[in-house]
């Protein structure tokens, strides 16, 4: 049980006061001509009757009605239910190098031979895109040159069967690290979402395109896009991607670099990207309340209606 306006229980304590005013209010002593004392006899014998001793109810019904009053003017409720939603929740592209040498094979954590790259990340990717809950999502691939394989979209199914068939060689070979950036850049230039970000994992250094990746980066910043890098490699410290490139362009832009070696680590990494930018959106709480002020109100009026009643009829003051 909650209040709408808890404040307005303050004026109870009036209602209290009511009968305490009337008790010291002086009483009234009008004189009262009668030609027959046997009324006044009556009147005498009636003192004990129970219209005497009931004569206080009026003023207590008064009083009970001022104290409901007051509660209702206060709101009591009780909630019924709580939803939280985004406040405007998340766009999100992820941009995938596609180049020859993602079809080389991860070292799984247990020994042994794992999946090619690319085969890891679309796994890990895909499965991202399940933690996805109104948000939106694109996809952008880059070897040599840049595609969009899907702008920014709701239908989470879609994205994720265009993950899954994506294959290397649809480009000219190279990793054009900057075009891709600015491919996806591109696809949230007229978001209006709260949250602007950008995933792009590689596993090598740009040696294509003619736009280098830190100008994308000063881009993103300028558009307000926070891009987290992810080098995905055999062995950390392979020298195999340029991760001084890669931080240079997280840390531009208020992202994250993140380095992988393994399928398990490259999850991590997605997991980490979405739960800092789900706790950076605000969300709105509502709650369905169940309202008793109406019913204290109709009690209250009963009260009233009864006292007057009182007055008029079976405690009405002589004559």
């Amino acid at each position: 049980m909650s209040f709408g306006t808890p404040w307005l229980l303050l004026l109870l304590p009036l209602a209290a006061l009511i009968p305490f005013w009337q008790w010291r209010r002086p009483a009234a002593h009008p004189a009262l001509a009668v030609a027959d004392l046997g009324v006044l006899a009556t009147v005498a014998r009636d003192q004990s009757s129970w219209r005497i001793r009931l004569r206080w109810l009026p003023a207590a019904l008064r009083v009970a009605a001022i104290a409901l009053i007051v509660v209702a003017l206060a709101r009591p409720q009780r909630g019924l239910a709580v939803t939280s939603i985004p406040e405007e929740g998340i766009d999100i592209v992820l941009a995938l190098d596609v180049s020859g040498s993602m079809a080389e094979r991860t070292q799984p954590s247990g020994g042994g031979i794992g999946p090619p790259r690319i085969e890891a990340a679309k796994d890990v990717i895909a499965q991202f895109v399940d933690t996805l809950r109104g948000d939106r999502a694109g996809f952008v691939i880059f070897q040599g040159r840049s595609l969009v394989l899907s702008p920014l979209t709701l239908d989470l199914a879609a994205l994720k069967r265009t993950v899954h068939d994506t294959e290397s060689g649809l480009l000219p070979d190279g990793t054009a690290i900057g075009l891709g950036l600015s491919e996806a850049l591109n696809l949230l230039r007229d978001s209006e979402a709260h949250s602007r970000i950008v995933v792009l994992l590689t596993d090598g250094q740009n040696n294509a395109g003619d736009i280098e990746p830190v100008q994308a980066a000063q881009l993103a910043k300028a558009l307000g896009v926070r891009v987290y890098t992810i080098g995905f490699t055999s062995r950390r410290g392979s020298g195999e991607v340029d991760e001084t490139m890669l931080r240079r362009i997280a840390s531009d832009t208020e992202g994250a670099y993140h380095d992988a070696s393994t399928q398990q680590e490259l999850a991590a990494a997605y997991d980490e990207i979405g739960a800092l930018e789900r706790s950076r959106v605000a969300e709105r709480t509502f709650t369905r309340y169940e309202e008793f002020a109406p019913w204290l109100a109709a009690a209250a009026l009963a009260l009233l209606i009864s006292e007057a009643a009182l007055r008029a009829t079976l405690l009405r003051r002589f004559p």
